[in-house]
């Protein structure tokens, strides 16, 4: 390959892909928002990705966040900072951020007062928030996966003109003789 070759192929690699990046990221916050309405009816935290073959390529599970404790009221907080952990308060009167940090991550978030774990004493001013909506997924391929995605679209099973919304962004993922009009097999 000559250097106008080479030039040629990273551009169209680029184009490409930006355009499998567009499309993923579009595609994570579908399947994102299926996967929690999944959730919310049935339940469902996971789902097995098979070809239409059947084979197994990968699992895709929403990753929950944990509730964690937040200083819901940082007067009543810092007035028991100030009483029981007066090395941790600054001269402006606030919990030391750093410190702040370190205590609430170790204490336990559940329903009910916030204890300190060495004194059992409810902590003022903490309160567990809950967790918030799962904001993304997980997708690990199975054992093997990877390479069934290669042979599929060796094989043409995967049809990236379809998967691939190359026409301006609408999605409609036309084949190439449909595009040129040319009718498909079982049309005519």
């Amino acid at each position: 390959m000559n250097l106008k070759e080479h030039a040629t192929r990273v551009a169209v690699l680029k184009v490409l892909r930006d355009a499998v990046e567009e499309q993923y990221q579009a595609t994570r916050r579908e399947v994102l928002g299926e996967l929690r309405a999944a959730r919310e009816e049935y339940a469902l935290k996971s789902i097995r990705v098979t070809l239409r073959d059947g084979t197994p390529i990968a699992t895709i599970t929403l990753i929950d966040p944990r509730p964690e404790v937040v200083v819901a009221d940082e007067d009543a907080f810092t007035t028991w900072v100030v009483g029981n952990h007066p090395d941790e308060v600054e001269t402006l009167v606030r919990v030391r951020p750093s410190w702040r940090r370190q205590f609430t991550a170790g204490l336990t978030a559940w329903p009910g007062p916030v204890t300190d774990p060495h004194t059992g004493e409810v902590v003022p001013g903490l309160e567990t928030a809950p967790p918030p909506e799962p904001r993304s997924f997980s997708l690990r391929p199975v054992p093997g996966g990877t390479e069934q995605v290669a042979r599929a679209w060796r094989t043409g099973e995967i049809d990236l003109s379809r998967l691939l919304a190359l026409d301006g962004g609408e999605g409609r993922g036309e084949t190439r003789s449909e595009i040129r009009g040319e009718a498909r097999d079982e049309e005519r």
